[in-house]
């Protein structure tokens, strides 16, 4: 089950990455989609860190 709940929050993060492109305007290409995904699954990471911590 965790598996699966993984693919679906990596897409969610790369949907999320395709409408972060086109609101800023800017070209959706291969590359930089794959640099916005990065940055948006570090950001995840981060808040899912900080929420662990929290709760200890």
């Amino acid at each position: 089950m965790r598996l699966q709940s993984d693919i679906d929050a990596l897409a969610a993060i790369e949907e999320d990455a395709q409408r972060m492109l086109k609101r800023l305007g800017i070209p959706d290409d291969k590359q930089k989609l794959e640099v916005v995904i990065c940055l948006r699954q570090i950001i995840e990471l981060a808040r899912y860190m900080s929420s662990e911590n929290s709760v200890r």
